[in-house]
């Protein structure tokens, strides 16, 4: 039995009957294994028929009498193509993908015996078998599977294993964590996780079948391409291909929508098993803690990425996934973001941490229930969680040694680092990543007008050259720098900013990227039609179009203010001031050019996924080419450009370094000649990560740029304040 000191204990008064299948549950997994024979008996039939082809070809078929010798040449001839499609068949049962063991790392009992103990205790409670294995990962989830080796294993007993997110781990409590895994040995005790495991396999052929093309398919191909006296059975080969492929894929959306409705049902089943072990609460806790905790760990990511630039390299990613939260709470504003609301008093009341996005149409081609609907279902009998708030990290032995050991793997499986990389202290690498940090969050007294825009000026040069021509008495500086961020400024930023979320969510609205709950539109105050999306969207526009010169006579004025308080000051630091404006319009340039492409970019890469096979028509083909030749001389030409602008001095950037090796760590990949018939696949990826690779780089130089313009011009700000504080004040003169 577990540590009971760690393990949180099961609710009183749980009903036996709690976790019993639905008739609906049982009703989806009857179709299911309908549309599952179906789709066998339609493949081993084909398989079959070959075979009995091949043999009544041979052994059965007359050669006398009428016209019999003619049918047995043709059969014998025909023994050709249809032995190539029995091949074809038999190769797709035996050709799985790579399993994802490549990064799990497998642990053992005698190395965390507490944990292991929680797993077997929880085992025991829901009565299912123990996992064979238990891995871990990086990721901010735990899942149970089936051991899927070969065709074989649909038919005999296969094992099932544990995988264990340390993300997750960093994230959750105990009763959390004891809910999650009642979740993933519920699946364990479902027959219904076999009927799952026969749909992957039928998953795993249907895709090769209809989407996946080999040397085999390349063969035919190539075959039919010769002198038609040759091709001929390859005609008929490929005829025969194009109808399997049209059959099986219409039976892929009968047994896909059938799966999804099933995994619903045994994702509500799971979830009031975990119940059962650890109350109603603990569900939507840990998915709502889990939400959080992957946008902590994508942020993680992000700013592990900006250390990576400069040779530093964590020895735990997960203590930078912890930090991540406090950053991303500052960020929003929020002291308890990510913290599921507290539980009233009462034991007999709860509380609702989702919101109902009434997206039921998606939610059916969705193998997991949306999490409104899944807490609706683990309260639909509320069973109170008696919450642990101690961390689950408590089971692991060697703790630190496993962090170090999944981070290792983590950057060598996905950034490729060398082997003999050095990994720093977290404390080290966040001390640099704080740095970073504190140029993206602006004081409060700029009243969030810098948050996530670029500056509007135009013509600085110009305005330079004004300014020097026409100084600002010290009076008027004064005036006018007391009032450059007070409470107007405040409302003029909160309303664009709000005009923008407007935006995007018309946007959607009119792109039926977001369908409103009950079809009604609800915009300040108001409920209009979804159709009227559009002329509302021409409303808010038109107001932008205003709140943008608002904000360009601002920026204006702010450069102006500060460009003369420098004046006073001395020639040298009016210069530099110009020269980091000057800078940042530069990079803002570079910004603004690259995300044009990133839409195109965006749409080109979905529409190649959505492809079902690597043939296309020859217009999108050129399109295609189009978008990625345009990226590409975009980049080229922002390279360098970037060749001619000089750093300046910035936080862990080197001063007066030419700006074009901090945005490229390499030479940007060949461009693409207008003439090509085709485009590789490595090549689009080397283009998208060197896009996207420059596009991070510039977002994060332009914050910092804008960091250090705020930060001179406080310093300005402050000089002057200083030296005219000592000024005799002058009062009018009384008449």
């Amino acid at each position: 039995m577990a540590d009971m000191s760690l393990y949180p204990p099961n609710p009183d008064n749980v009903p036996e009957d709690l976790a019993a299948p639905s008739s609906q549950y049982k009703a989806q997994t009857f179709m299911v294994l309908f549309a599952l024979l179906l789709f066998f008996l339609l493949y081993f039939g084909l398989m079959f028929f070959c075979v009995g082809f091949a043999l009544w070809a041979i052994f059965l078929c007359p050669w006398e009498r009428g016209p019999w010798p003619i049918i047995k040449l043709i059969s014998l001839v025909l023994i050709g193509p249809f032995g190539i499609l029995f091949v074809y068949l038999v190769k797709n049962l035996f050709k799985f993908e790579r399993a994802q063991k490549e990064f799990l790392i497998e642990i053992f009992e005698d190395e965390h015996p507490k944990l292991f103990e929680f797993i077997h205790q929880v085992c025991d409670d829901v009565g299912a078998p123990s996992p064979v294995h238990v891995y871990v990962d990086y990721n901010v989830n735990a899942a149970a599977k089936l051991e899927t080796a070969s065709i074989l294993s649909l038919f005999l007993p296969s094992g099932r294993s544990l995988i264990i997110g340390l993300g997750l781990i960093n994230c959750i409590n105990l009763p959390e964590f004891k809910s999650n895994l009642g979740h993933g040995f519920g699946h364990f005790s479902q027959k219904a996780m076999k009927v799952g495991h026969y749909v992957a396999t039928a998953f795993n052929i249907i895709n090769h079948v209809v989407y996946g093309e080999d040397w085999f398919d390349r063969f035919i191909i190539g075959w039919s391409r010769l002198d038609p006296l040759i091709a001929w059975p390859a005609y008929i080969i490929r005829g025969i291909l194009w109808c399997l492929r049209k059959i099986i894929s219409l039976l892929l959306y009968v047994v896909f929508f059938f799966y999804q409705a099933m995994s619903r049902q045994m994702e509500f089943n799971a979830d009031l098993v975990a119940v059962g072990l650890a109350g109603s609460d603990a569900r939507a806790h840990c998915w709502y803690r889990m939400e959080f905790g992957m946008m902590c760990f994508h942020q993680a990511i992000e700013d592990l990425r900006a250390a990576m630039d400069h040779h530093l390299y964590t020895s735990d990613l997960f203590y930078h996934q912890s930090t991540a939260a406090r950053f991303l709470r500052a960020k929003k504003k929020d002291p308890n973001l990510g913290e599921p609301p507290p539980l009233p008093d009462d034991p007999n009341e709860t509380t609702q941490v989702f919101q109902d996005d009434n997206d039921k149409l998606a939610e059916l081609w969705e193998g997991h229930p949306s999490c409104y609907d899944r807490e609706q279902n683990a309260k639909s009998l509320y069973i109170r969680t008696n919450f642990d708030e101690r961390s689950p990290w408590l089971l692991f032995d060697n703790v630190e040694e496993l962090r170090e050991r999944v981070t290792y793997k983590f950057y060598r499986f996905y950034f490729k680092i060398p082997k003999d990389v050095i990994l720093a202290d977290p404390e080290e690498v966040q001390g640099f990543i704080d740095d970073e940090h504190a140029d993206r969050t602006y004081d409060p007294r700029y009243q969030g007008l810098y948050d996530n825009r670029n500056l509007v000026l135009k013509n600085i040069t110009e305005m330079a050259k004004d300014g020097s021509k026409q100084p600002w008495s010290i009076s008027e500086l004064g005036n006018t720098h007391a009032t450059l961020y007070n409470a107007e400024v405040k409302h003029r930023s909160q309303l664009y900013y709000k005009r923008i979320v407007e935006l995007n969510f018309l946007t959607a609205v009119q792109n039926g990227w977001h369908k409103p709950k009950d079809g009604e539109l609800e915009f300040r105050g108001e409920i209009y039609e979804p159709d009227d999306a559009k002329r509302l969207l021409k409303k808010v526009d038109k107001e932008l179009e205003k709140d943008h010169k608002w904000l360009e006579e601002h920026d204006r004025q702010v450069f102006m203010t500060y460009f003369q308080m420098a004046l006073h000051i001395n020639q040298e630091v009016a210069e530099e001031l110009y020269r980091r404006y000057d800078f940042h319009l530069e990079l803002q340039n570079i910004w603004f050019e690259l995300q044009k492409q990133n839409r195109p970019v965006q749409a080109a890469i979905t529409f190649l996924n959505s492809q079902q096979s690597g043939q296309m028509q020859s217009h999108h083909f050129q399109e295609l080419l189009n978008i990625f030749r345009d990226a590409h001389k975009t980049m080229r030409s922002m390279l360098k450009s970037s060749q001619e602008l000089t750093l300046p001095a910035l936080k862990n950037l080197p001063v007066g370094q030419p700006l074009r090796p901090f945005l490229l760590e390499k030479s940007l990949v060949d461009g693409l000649s207008k003439h090509e018939q085709r485009i590789s696949e490595r090549w689009i990826m080397r283009l998208l990560d060197q896009f996207n690779e420059m596009k991070a780089k510039v977002d994060r130089i332009h914050f910092k740029s804008l960091a250090g313009i705020l930060a001179l011009q406080e310093k300005i700000g402050n000089e002057c304040a200083r030296r005219w504080a000592s000024l005799p004040s002058v009062k009018p003169v009384a008449r």
